[in-house]
Protein backbone atom coordinates (compact mmCIF):
# COMPACT_ATOMS: atom_id res chain seq x y z
CA UNK A 1 0.00 0.00 0.00
CA UNK A 2 1.45 3.24 -0.85
CA UNK A 3 -0.37 7.28 0.02
CA UNK A 4 -2.13 6.95 -3.69
CA UNK A 5 -3.89 3.68 -2.47
CA UNK A 6 -4.71 5.66 0.58
CA UNK A 7 -6.22 8.01 -1.44
CA UNK A 8 -8.57 6.81 -3.70
CA UNK A 9 -9.71 4.75 -0.03
CA UNK A 10 -10.41 8.41 0.89
CA UNK A 11 -12.10 9.09 -1.84
CA UNK A 12 -14.52 6.03 -1.94
CA UNK A 13 -15.05 6.57 1.82
CA UNK A 14 -16.24 10.02 0.40
CA UNK A 15 -18.69 9.07 -1.52
CA UNK A 16 -20.27 5.93 -0.15
CA UNK A 17 -23.46 6.39 1.70
CA UNK A 18 -25.64 4.46 4.12
CA UNK A 19 -22.65 3.50 5.73
CA UNK A 20 -22.69 0.88 8.89
CA UNK A 21 -20.05 -0.98 10.45
CA UNK A 22 -20.96 -4.61 9.97
CA UNK A 23 -18.15 -5.45 12.61
CA UNK A 24 -14.67 -4.29 13.85
CA UNK A 25 -13.36 -5.03 10.63
CA UNK A 26 -15.55 -4.25 8.02
CA UNK A 27 -17.94 -1.01 6.46
CA UNK A 28 -20.77 -1.27 4.24
CA UNK A 29 -21.81 1.23 2.38
CA UNK A 30 -23.56 2.51 -1.09
CA UNK A 31 -21.51 4.30 -4.06
CA UNK A 32 -22.44 5.25 -7.52
CA UNK A 33 -21.61 2.97 -10.30
CA UNK A 34 -19.05 4.69 -12.83
CA UNK A 35 -15.93 3.84 -14.62
CA UNK A 36 -13.40 5.68 -11.94
CA UNK A 37 -15.26 4.23 -9.18
CA UNK A 38 -14.87 1.30 -10.67
CA UNK A 39 -10.97 1.38 -11.18
CA UNK A 40 -10.57 2.54 -7.56
CA UNK A 41 -12.53 -0.08 -6.43
CA UNK A 42 -9.89 -2.53 -8.43
CA UNK A 43 -6.96 -1.32 -6.83
CA UNK A 44 -8.07 -1.36 -3.41
CA UNK A 45 -9.48 -5.13 -4.21
CA UNK A 46 -5.65 -5.60 -5.23
CA UNK A 47 -4.52 -4.80 -1.90
CA UNK A 48 -7.24 -5.92 0.56
CA UNK A 49 -8.80 -2.52 1.31
CA UNK A 50 -12.21 -3.80 -0.10
CA UNK A 51 -14.04 -6.70 -0.30
CA UNK A 52 -13.93 -8.42 -4.46
CA UNK A 53 -17.81 -9.40 -3.69
CA UNK A 54 -20.28 -6.23 -4.44
CA UNK A 55 -23.75 -6.33 -4.99
CA UNK A 56 -25.68 -4.21 -7.66
CA UNK A 57 -28.92 -1.79 -6.35
CA UNK A 58 -31.37 -0.26 -8.36
CA UNK A 59 -34.02 1.90 -6.39
CA UNK A 60 -33.02 0.30 -3.48
CA UNK A 61 -33.67 -3.13 -5.00
CA UNK A 62 -30.99 -5.81 -5.73
CA UNK A 63 -30.43 -6.68 -9.18
CA UNK A 64 -26.76 -8.92 -9.08
CA UNK A 65 -24.07 -10.03 -7.13
CA UNK A 66 -20.35 -9.66 -9.24
CA UNK A 67 -16.85 -10.07 -8.50
CA UNK A 68 -14.16 -7.58 -8.54
CA UNK A 69 -11.86 -7.13 -10.95
CA UNK A 70 -14.22 -9.07 -13.21
CA UNK A 71 -16.95 -7.05 -13.27
CA UNK A 72 -16.25 -3.69 -15.85
CA UNK A 73 -18.04 -0.49 -16.14
CA UNK A 74 -20.91 -0.69 -18.67
CA UNK A 75 -23.58 2.64 -19.15
CA UNK A 76 -26.77 0.03 -19.02
CA UNK A 77 -25.16 0.83 -14.90
CA UNK A 78 -25.37 4.19 -14.35
CA UNK A 79 -27.76 4.47 -12.51
CA UNK A 80 -27.04 1.13 -10.50
CA UNK A 81 -25.46 1.42 -6.93
CA UNK A 82 -22.71 -0.73 -5.63
CA UNK A 83 -23.08 -2.13 -2.00
CA UNK A 84 -19.45 -2.75 -1.13
CA UNK A 85 -17.41 -3.94 2.01
CA UNK A 86 -13.96 -1.40 2.60
CA UNK A 87 -11.85 -2.43 5.74
CA UNK A 88 -12.16 -0.78 8.55
CA UNK A 89 -8.80 -0.91 9.98
CA UNK A 90 -5.53 -1.37 8.06
CA UNK A 91 -1.65 -1.29 9.39
CA UNK A 92 0.72 -1.19 6.69
CA UNK A 93 4.25 0.19 6.88
CA UNK A 94 3.96 3.41 7.18
CA UNK A 95 0.60 3.55 6.05
CA UNK A 96 -2.97 3.42 8.67
CA UNK A 97 -6.24 3.29 8.20
CA UNK A 98 -8.84 3.51 11.63
CA UNK A 99 -11.63 4.61 12.94
CA UNK A 100 -10.18 6.99 15.16
CA UNK A 101 -6.92 9.23 16.69
CA UNK A 102 -7.29 7.27 19.55
CA UNK A 103 -6.75 3.20 17.96
CA UNK A 104 -3.43 4.71 16.11
CA UNK A 105 -2.20 5.66 19.70
CA UNK A 106 -2.86 2.91 20.97
CA UNK A 107 0.43 1.22 19.19
CA UNK A 108 3.26 2.50 20.94
CA UNK A 109 5.32 1.85 17.59
CA UNK A 110 3.48 4.07 16.16
CA UNK A 111 4.24 7.03 18.58
CA UNK A 112 7.57 6.39 18.72
CA UNK A 113 7.87 6.00 14.58
CA UNK A 114 4.90 8.04 13.26
CA UNK A 115 3.51 7.16 10.33
CA UNK A 116 3.63 9.20 6.83
CA UNK A 117 -0.33 9.25 6.35
CA UNK A 118 -3.14 8.06 8.35
CA UNK A 119 -6.90 7.97 6.99
CA UNK A 120 -9.60 8.63 10.28
CA UNK A 121 -12.91 7.16 9.03
CA UNK A 122 -14.63 9.02 12.07
CA UNK A 123 -13.39 12.39 10.75
CA UNK A 124 -13.44 11.01 7.25
CA UNK A 125 -10.16 12.76 6.61
CA UNK A 126 -6.42 11.89 5.22
CA UNK A 127 -3.83 13.28 7.48
CA UNK A 128 -0.26 13.05 5.56
CA UNK A 129 3.18 14.88 5.80
CA UNK A 130 2.55 16.27 2.47
CA UNK A 131 -1.09 17.61 3.34
CA UNK A 132 -0.04 19.09 6.94
CA UNK A 133 -2.77 20.08 9.68
CA UNK A 134 -2.01 21.11 13.09
CA UNK A 135 -3.14 17.58 14.41
CA UNK A 136 -0.96 15.97 11.89
CA UNK A 137 1.76 18.42 13.33
CA UNK A 138 0.81 17.77 16.75
CA UNK A 139 1.01 13.72 16.30
CA UNK A 140 4.53 14.25 14.62
CA UNK A 141 5.98 16.30 17.62
CA UNK A 142 4.80 13.71 19.64
CA UNK A 143 7.53 11.42 18.31
CA UNK A 144 10.25 13.79 18.82
CA UNK A 145 9.64 14.19 22.29
CA UNK A 146 9.64 10.45 22.16
CA UNK A 147 13.56 10.36 20.99
CA UNK A 148 14.24 13.20 23.82
CA UNK A 149 12.97 10.86 26.35
CA UNK A 150 14.52 8.32 24.73
CA UNK A 151 17.95 10.11 24.34
CA UNK A 152 18.05 10.98 28.10
CA UNK A 153 16.78 8.02 29.21
CA UNK A 154 19.01 6.14 31.92
CA UNK A 155 17.70 2.43 30.59
CA UNK A 156 14.60 0.66 29.05
CA UNK A 157 13.08 -1.75 31.70
CA UNK A 158 11.63 -5.25 30.12
CA UNK A 159 7.63 -3.56 29.85
CA UNK A 160 9.22 -0.98 27.47
CA UNK A 161 9.26 2.12 30.19
CA UNK A 162 12.32 4.52 30.13
CA UNK A 163 13.70 4.81 33.41
CA UNK A 164 14.84 8.45 34.19
CA UNK A 165 17.17 8.56 37.49
CA UNK A 166 18.02 11.71 39.16
CA UNK A 167 18.01 11.75 42.99
CA UNK A 168 15.22 9.15 42.24
CA UNK A 169 13.84 6.92 39.48
CA UNK A 170 10.74 7.87 37.11
CA UNK A 171 9.35 5.26 35.31
CA UNK A 172 8.05 7.33 31.60
CA UNK A 173 6.41 5.05 28.77
CA UNK A 174 4.58 6.27 26.31
CA UNK A 175 0.96 5.93 26.54
CA UNK A 176 -1.50 8.59 25.38
CA UNK A 177 -4.48 9.03 24.00
CA UNK A 178 -6.07 11.81 21.24
CA UNK A 179 -6.58 15.08 23.59
CA UNK A 180 -3.26 15.23 23.52
CA UNK A 181 -3.34 16.48 20.14
CA UNK A 182 -5.32 19.51 20.94
CA UNK A 183 -2.29 21.27 22.46
CA UNK A 184 0.60 22.58 20.72
CA UNK A 185 3.97 21.02 21.10
CA UNK A 186 6.51 22.88 19.85
CA UNK A 187 10.07 20.49 20.50
CA UNK A 188 12.36 22.39 18.37
CA UNK A 189 14.23 24.33 20.92
CA UNK A 190 14.90 20.76 22.64
CA UNK A 191 16.39 19.55 20.05
CA UNK A 192 18.61 22.15 19.37
CA UNK A 193 19.39 22.50 22.71
CA UNK A 194 20.37 18.81 23.45
CA UNK A 195 21.84 18.36 19.77
CA UNK A 196 24.83 20.91 20.37
CA UNK A 197 27.81 19.68 21.59
CA UNK A 198 28.66 22.41 24.29
CA UNK A 199 27.93 20.95 27.88
CA UNK A 200 26.38 18.50 25.98
CA UNK A 201 26.99 16.01 29.20
CA UNK A 202 25.49 19.01 31.67
CA UNK A 203 22.40 19.11 29.43
CA UNK A 204 21.48 15.74 29.94
CA UNK A 205 21.42 15.58 33.41
CA UNK A 206 19.30 18.95 33.21
CA UNK A 207 16.71 16.77 31.04
CA UNK A 208 16.82 14.81 33.82
CA UNK A 209 16.26 16.92 36.47
CA UNK A 210 13.65 18.47 34.84
CA UNK A 211 11.56 15.83 34.04
CA UNK A 212 11.76 13.55 37.34
CA UNK A 213 10.72 17.37 38.95
CA UNK A 214 7.89 17.76 36.76
CA UNK A 215 6.42 14.30 36.68
CA UNK A 216 7.44 13.01 40.10
CA UNK A 217 3.83 13.45 41.17
CA UNK A 218 2.02 12.21 38.65
CA UNK A 219 0.49 8.73 38.25
CA UNK A 220 2.70 6.21 36.03
CA UNK A 221 -0.08 6.11 33.83
CA UNK A 222 -0.39 9.82 32.87
CA UNK A 223 2.96 11.02 33.08
CA UNK A 224 3.55 11.28 29.08
CA UNK A 225 0.06 12.63 28.54
CA UNK A 226 0.74 15.29 31.70
CA UNK A 227 4.16 16.27 30.31
CA UNK A 228 2.89 16.41 26.43
CA UNK A 229 -0.28 18.57 27.86
CA UNK A 230 2.36 20.65 29.55
CA UNK A 231 5.14 20.79 27.75
CA UNK A 232 5.37 24.61 26.65
CA UNK A 233 5.61 25.26 30.90
CA UNK A 234 8.34 22.14 31.02
CA UNK A 235 10.45 23.60 28.22
CA UNK A 236 10.34 26.73 30.20
CA UNK A 237 11.14 25.40 33.05
CA UNK A 238 14.36 23.30 31.22
CA UNK A 239 15.42 26.90 29.65
CA UNK A 240 15.78 28.57 33.03
CA UNK A 241 17.50 25.88 34.68
CA UNK A 242 20.13 25.83 31.78
CA UNK A 243 20.65 29.82 31.91
CA UNK A 244 21.16 29.53 35.61
CA UNK A 245 23.83 26.32 34.98
CA UNK A 246 25.56 28.42 32.22
CA UNK A 247 25.55 31.90 34.21
CA UNK A 248 27.33 29.43 37.14
CA UNK A 249 29.53 27.77 34.64
CA UNK A 250 32.95 29.39 35.78
CA UNK A 251 35.81 30.27 34.42
CA UNK A 252 38.04 28.36 37.02
CA UNK A 253 36.74 25.10 35.83
CA UNK A 254 37.21 25.76 32.06
CA UNK A 255 40.55 26.68 32.34
CA UNK A 256 41.34 23.63 35.05
CA UNK A 257 40.09 21.49 31.93
CA UNK A 258 42.12 23.82 29.89
CA UNK A 259 45.92 22.91 31.87
CA UNK A 260 45.03 19.31 32.37
CA UNK A 261 44.81 18.69 28.43
CA UNK A 262 47.59 21.52 27.60
CA UNK A 263 49.81 19.05 30.39
CA UNK A 264 48.04 16.26 28.08
CA UNK A 265 49.54 17.30 24.78
CA UNK A 266 52.89 18.06 26.19
CA UNK A 267 53.31 14.94 27.02
CA UNK A 268 52.09 13.13 23.47
CA UNK A 269 53.91 15.48 21.84
CA UNK A 270 57.59 14.90 23.83
CA UNK A 271 56.41 11.35 23.75
CA UNK A 272 56.42 11.43 19.79
CA UNK A 273 60.38 12.24 19.69
CA UNK A 274 60.82 9.56 22.43
CA UNK A 275 60.06 7.29 20.55
CA UNK A 276 62.47 6.94 17.63
CA UNK A 277 64.92 8.55 19.78
CA UNK A 278 66.79 5.01 20.57
CA UNK A 279 66.13 4.17 16.99
CA UNK A 280 68.43 6.88 15.96
CA UNK A 281 71.28 5.26 17.82
CA UNK A 282 71.28 2.94 14.83
CA UNK A 283 72.84 4.96 12.62
CA UNK A 284 76.46 6.32 14.33
CA UNK A 285 76.50 2.51 15.71
CA UNK A 286 76.86 1.48 11.93
CA UNK A 287 78.47 4.43 10.87
CA UNK A 288 81.01 2.98 13.89
CA UNK A 289 80.65 -0.25 12.81
CA UNK A 290 81.52 0.85 9.20
CA UNK A 291 84.66 2.90 9.84
CA UNK A 292 85.86 0.45 12.59
CA UNK A 293 85.49 -2.77 9.41
CA UNK A 294 86.31 -1.00 5.88
CA UNK A 295 89.73 -1.42 4.54
CA UNK A 296 91.70 -0.49 1.75
CA UNK A 297 91.13 -2.63 -0.74
CA UNK A 298 91.44 -3.05 -4.42
CA UNK A 299 88.37 -3.42 -6.84
CA UNK A 300 86.90 -7.22 -6.89
CA UNK A 301 88.60 -8.32 -4.36
CA UNK A 302 87.06 -9.76 -0.95
CA UNK A 303 87.82 -6.59 1.39
CA UNK A 304 86.35 -4.58 -1.20
CA UNK A 305 83.08 -6.42 -1.62
CA UNK A 306 83.54 -6.32 2.81
CA UNK A 307 83.20 -2.34 2.00
CA UNK A 308 80.02 -2.71 -0.06
CA UNK A 309 78.43 -4.89 2.03
CA UNK A 310 79.34 -2.58 4.73
CA UNK A 311 77.70 0.16 2.80
CA UNK A 312 74.53 -1.40 2.11
CA UNK A 313 73.87 -2.31 5.99
CA UNK A 314 74.19 1.46 6.45
CA UNK A 315 72.27 2.11 3.83
CA UNK A 316 69.25 0.08 4.72
CA UNK A 317 69.82 0.78 8.48
CA UNK A 318 69.24 4.94 7.52
CA UNK A 319 66.45 4.18 5.20
CA UNK A 320 64.43 2.26 7.90
CA UNK A 321 65.29 5.22 10.35
CA UNK A 322 64.47 7.84 8.14
CA UNK A 323 61.05 6.13 7.48
CA UNK A 324 59.95 6.45 10.83
CA UNK A 325 61.41 9.99 11.65
CA UNK A 326 58.80 11.10 8.95
CA UNK A 327 56.61 8.67 10.28
CA UNK A 328 56.68 10.85 13.37
CA UNK A 329 56.33 14.00 11.63
CA UNK A 330 52.73 12.76 10.36
CA UNK A 331 51.69 11.91 14.03
CA UNK A 332 53.24 15.08 14.78
CA UNK A 333 50.58 16.82 12.25
CA UNK A 334 47.42 15.03 13.37
CA UNK A 335 48.30 15.86 17.08
CA UNK A 336 48.20 19.67 16.29
CA UNK A 337 45.04 19.14 14.24
CA UNK A 338 43.29 17.81 17.28
CA UNK A 339 44.41 19.83 20.20
CA UNK A 340 44.22 23.43 18.42
CA UNK A 341 39.79 22.70 17.79
CA UNK A 342 39.35 21.72 20.94
CA UNK A 343 41.46 24.81 22.87
CA UNK A 344 39.52 26.83 20.57
CA UNK A 345 36.34 25.58 21.68
CA UNK A 346 37.66 25.95 25.40
CA UNK A 347 38.63 29.50 24.41
CA UNK A 348 35.41 30.50 23.45
CA UNK A 349 33.58 29.50 26.40
CA UNK A 350 35.29 31.94 28.79
CA UNK A 351 34.45 35.14 26.52
CA UNK A 352 37.09 37.60 26.95
CA UNK A 353 39.52 36.82 29.20
CA UNK A 354 41.89 34.59 27.44
CA UNK A 355 45.42 35.88 28.45
CA UNK A 356 46.17 32.41 30.59
CA UNK A 357 44.80 30.47 27.30
CA UNK A 358 46.97 32.71 24.81
CA UNK A 359 50.01 31.85 26.82
CA UNK A 360 49.50 27.97 26.93
CA UNK A 361 48.76 27.52 23.23
CA UNK A 362 52.20 29.28 22.47
CA UNK A 363 53.59 27.00 24.91
CA UNK A 364 52.16 23.85 22.72
CA UNK A 365 53.56 25.60 19.18
CA UNK A 366 57.09 26.17 21.13
CA UNK A 367 56.98 22.68 22.05
CA UNK A 368 55.77 21.30 18.57
CA UNK A 369 58.69 23.46 16.71
CA UNK A 370 61.10 22.14 19.33
CA UNK A 371 60.08 18.68 18.57
CA UNK A 372 59.77 19.14 14.65
CA UNK A 373 63.28 20.54 14.39
CA UNK A 374 64.08 17.72 16.37
CA UNK A 375 63.09 14.97 14.20
CA UNK A 376 64.22 17.38 11.49
CA UNK A 377 67.96 17.15 12.77
CA UNK A 378 67.99 13.90 13.18
CA UNK A 379 67.01 13.13 9.46
CA UNK A 380 69.86 15.84 8.61
CA UNK A 381 72.39 13.58 10.57
CA UNK A 382 71.20 10.49 9.06
CA UNK A 383 71.66 11.06 5.76
CA UNK A 384 75.14 12.93 6.58
CA UNK A 385 76.52 10.10 8.15
CA UNK A 386 75.13 7.59 5.34
CA UNK A 387 77.56 10.26 3.47
CA UNK A 388 80.39 9.94 5.48
CA UNK A 389 80.03 6.17 5.08
CA UNK A 390 80.45 6.30 1.12
CA UNK A 391 83.48 8.75 1.07
CA UNK A 392 85.16 6.51 3.39
CA UNK A 393 84.36 3.33 0.94
CA UNK A 394 85.65 5.51 -1.46
CA UNK A 395 88.70 6.83 0.00
CA UNK A 396 89.71 2.85 0.80
CA UNK A 397 89.94 2.39 -2.76
CA UNK A 398 93.46 3.07 -4.08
Amino acid sequence: MNQQLLKYYADIFALMSKIEQRDSSTLVGMVEVSSDNIDKLNRLVAVDLCSAGIDLYKDGMLEATKQLPDFEFDEKYAEFHLQIELTAEKIHDKFFICKDWDTLLSYPQYILEPVTAIFISNDNALYSADMPSPKFKRYQHIAKVCQLIKQVSNDITSSQEYLIIFGQSLNINFQVNSTVLEYDIEPELLEELLTADLHKEAKTALVREALVSFLKQQDQKYRFTHLLTHFNAFSTQLLTSYEQYVSNYSFDKVRREYQEKKTEYIVKINKIFDEVATKTFAIPAGVWLAASQIQEAQVNTLGFYKNITFIIIVLVLGIIVCLNLFGQFSSLNALKGEYEPLFKRLEDEVGSDKDDFETSRSELSRRFEVVWWKLAFSVIISIVLFIVVIVLACKAVP
